[in-house]
């Protein structure tokens, strides 16, 4: 087994705002620029999408308006839990796992820690492709989405 990507950030906010963002206001926070497809073809993308149920589709609106699906919500608890598939742009036959959980701390902090997971689909790329992954959630939540919370 390729053991999961943890990281965790806090955030200066209640539980549920700080779902609240990371939900229903991703394209605030998210490098549009740098972590989407769109990217990959040398242009920001124009949004990412969560749709706030079980079943909802997460996804991206390209810099051309066309769509790219990176996953579907298998987990909703608001202000508690998010999980999803996770394959953005590939692999949507065998996808890896992102759980995100909120938990509150004392004077009005939130952690917020984010789990992927399921890299044995990748075979024997998945150390290459965790080892991306890595460093890429730095920037995506810690950097990206924790900024989003800065005074």
């Amino acid at each position: 087994m390729i053991d999961p990507i943890v990281k965790t950030v806090e955030v200066a906010c209640d539980p549920d705002r700080a779902f609240d963002v990371f939900v229903n206001r991703t394209s605030s926070w998210w490098p549009l620029d740098g972590h989407a497809v769109s990217a990959g073809q040398g242009k920001a993308a124009l949004a990412v999408t969560i749709e706030p149920r079980v079943g909802g589709a997460v996804y991206e609106t390209m810099f051309d308006g066309s769509r790219a699906d990176w996953g579907k919500v298998l987990e909703f608890e608001a202000g508690q839990k998010l999980a999803m598939t996770w394959h953005p742009g590939n692999n949507a036959e065998a996808p890896t796992r992102v759980d995100v959980a909120f938990e509150a701390l004392d004077q009005g902090k939130t952690r917020v820690t984010l789990t992927h997971s399921g890299w044995e689909v990748w075979g024997e790329n998945a150390e290459a492709r965790r080892g991306s992954y890595d460093g890429g959630w730095d920037n995506v939540l810690g950097n990206s989405y924790a900024g989003a919370f800065a005074d």
